[in-house]
Order: C-alpha cells, then sequence, then structure tokens
C-alpha cells in the first residue's frame, strides 16, 4: 500500500536524488577563484566567481554525463520501486537495485574526479566536497530501511495467509 513507511523512506531517496541533481557536488578553490561542480543538464559546468561573489566564466564541462544519466536512472527506478507495493518481493530487487545504483554513482563521481577532470584543476586546486555528495549514502540507508519494512511487511502477509 502507498501509506506504509517503506514509501516514507523510498519518497525521501527520491527527493535526496532530486537535491543530489540539483545542488553543487563540490567546490574547488583555485587562484582566488570558486568553481563549483554542479550537474546541469547533460554534462557539468564549472561557474567561476571571484572573492566577492562576482561571476567571471563559466565553463562548460564534458563528460559527466555518465553521473547524470545514472542520476536520472535512479530517480526512475525509486519511481518504479514506490508504484510496484503490490508485488512485495519484486519490490525488495529493485530497491536492492537501487542500492547498487547509488554505490555506482560515488564510482563514476570518482572516475570524473581523477580521469576526466583536467589534470591542472587537480594539481593546482583543492577540491572539496560538498554535503550533497553524501546523500548517496543516506539514500542507501533509507533503501535498507524500507527493504526491512517491506520484508515485514511480507511476514505479516504470509503469517496471516496461514491463519485460514
Amino acid at each position: 500500500m502507498l501509506q506504509r513507511i517503506q514509501t516514507v523512506y523510498l519518497l525521501v531517496t527520491f527527493i535526496l536524488t532530486v537535491l543530489l541533481l540539483i545542488l553543487p557536488m563540490g567546490y574547488m578553490l583555485q587562484d582566488g577563484m570558486l568553481e563549483t561542480f554542479k550537474l546541469n543538464g547533460v554534462g557539468a559546468y564549472r561557474l567561476v566567481t571571484d572573492e566577492a561573489g562576482a561571476v567571471v566564466a563559466s565553463q562548460f564541462e564534458q563528460g559527466a554525463w555518465a553521473l547524470f544519466i545514472l542520476i536520472c536512472l535512479i530517480m526512475g527506478v525509486t519511481v518504479y520501486d514506490i508504484l510496484s507495493f503490490k508485488k512485495r518481493i519484486f519490490q525488495i530487487r529493485v530497491a536492492i537495485f537501487n542500492m547498487i545504483l547509488h554505490m555506482g554513482v560515488y564510482a563514476l563521481f570518482a572516475l570524473y574526479y581523477f580521469f576526466l577532470m583536467p589534470n591542472q584543476h587537480v594539481i593546482e586546486g583543492v577540491f572539496q566536497p560538498s554535503y550533497t555528495i553524501l546523500f548517496p549514502l543516506f539514500n542507501v540507508v533509507l533503501t535498507y530501511l524500507a527493504i526491512r519494512a517491506i520484508g515485514a511487511d511480507e511476514a505479516l502477509v504470509r503469517s496471516l495467509d496461514r491463519l485460514r
């Protein structure tokens, strides 16, 4: 049913995933300039600002499209998981797949940071991840709690079937 606690867990997971797509994932301070790594559309852009907060330049970075697609896929899988409440065992399997996808966000972010980012940014600047980089970890915990609640519902339904 849609009014169960696992739906709340999965809905919070969806909201955190949308925020991960909207909010900056990290900052880099380089030569007195602040570069913001943020997914926007297909790819990522760096918004360069000076100390006063004025925008100096905006550069479009290619290569983060895989991260954008993965986050959109996670949002779709989460919505599908919420709507598949009638098939509880299948819902558990979809939630496990969703947890694996959330771990893939960390793998793709590390791949982008170490291999696809220009080397001068990594050497000259100091990259500081934002608090939004913790959202996939929170989503894994919330999805695990949803799996436990779905399992408890399935156990309750099976115990009521035995009484008949």
